[in-house]
């Protein structure tokens, strides 16, 4: 007999991989239940709604990623290493869900605010220890000016857009799924080098 746990599990699974294909509006409860091998009475007993299992399933994925990134935001460690960091974290939780940044950006188009109301994350990051950290770099004289804002969204879209783009990658370039592997572990490096090279005097 399947325990709750054991239920529970495989219906995040199932929902999970379901989700990912179809996005929330294209998902159906019958199609996680068969996914899941269980019937759909007893999917809705442990989810009343979609809704409730679609913020089950990723709230629990992108809320165990957050947390590390708001310690070390607001850490002491100096900015340089800040970013190496940073770029391991993401390198990290990108590798383990290869396909969450192409959801995510289906999702946010479906839907700009919907998706950050559902999984309640709006506002959780503060990025004032990054800028005051930037800001006595420039006063150093170690780097060039530039808010907290257009420093992490240079960070961000080159860390996320080639997990996004990984399949047109591997494809035009025939490179293969081992290489590409390769590659984006060089990420760990050659991305806080490029950012913080672009921002020398």
């Amino acid at each position: 007999m399947m325990t709750q746990e054991t239920a529970e599990y495989k219906i995040k699974e199932a929902a999970k991989d379901v989700f990912m294909v179809k996005g929330m509006a294209g998902a159906r409860m019958q199609e996680i239940a068969d996914k899941a091998g269980i019937n759909k009475a007893l999917l809705h007993y442990y989810y009343r709604s979609k809704e409730l299992l679609f913020k089950a399933v990723f709230e629990g994925i992108i809320k165990a990623f957050i947390p590390k990134m708001l310690q070390l935001f607001t850490s002491d460690l100096p900015l340089e290493a800040k970013v190496y960091q940073m770029a391991d974290k993401y390198v990290d939780f990108l590798s383990e869900h290869r396909e969450m940044p192409l959801f995510i950006l289906t999702e946010l188009r479906r839907g700009p605010l919907k998706l950050i109301q559902t999984l309640n994350i709006g506002g959780l990051i503060d990025l004032s220890v990054i800028q005051r950290q930037i800001d006595e770099e420039v006063e150093k004289g170690n780097i060039r000016p530039i808010t907290a804002p257009q420093f992490m969204l240079n960070f961000v879209s080159m860390m996320v857009f080639p997990f996004a783009a990984g399949h047109m990658f591997t494809g035009i370039f025939g490179v293969s799924e081992e290489e590409f592997q390769r590659i984006m572990e060089a990420r760990r490096t050659e991305v806080p080098k490029f950012i913080m090279n672009a921002l020398r005097p």
